[in-house]
């Protein structure tokens, strides 16, 4: 009866360690999933603006339609 304690007693330490280490590892991936989620956030903001950026430019662009400024002027 002694010695199934004992082995009780190692098993229950052993996953007391466990769960300790598991613990840790936990706190380590939550930092790096909210560093992960921030950097996320980050570049959607830069896609973002530079998208309105190009559109913007886009629409500065001449329609295919219209004559260019001075073309034919120097002529």
């Amino acid at each position: 009866m002694d010695k199934e304690l004992e082995y009780l007693e190692s098993r229950v330490q052993a996953l007391i360690s466990r769960i300790k280490e598991l613990e840790t590892q936990n706190g380590r991936f939550a930092q790096a999933l909210a560093e992960a989620l921030k950097e996320n956030a980050e570049l959607n903001f830069r896609v973002n603006e530079t998208r309105n950026r190009v559109a913007a430019l886009v629409e500065r662009l001449p329609k295919a339609d219209e004559p260019e400024q001075g073309a034919g002027e120097a002529e």
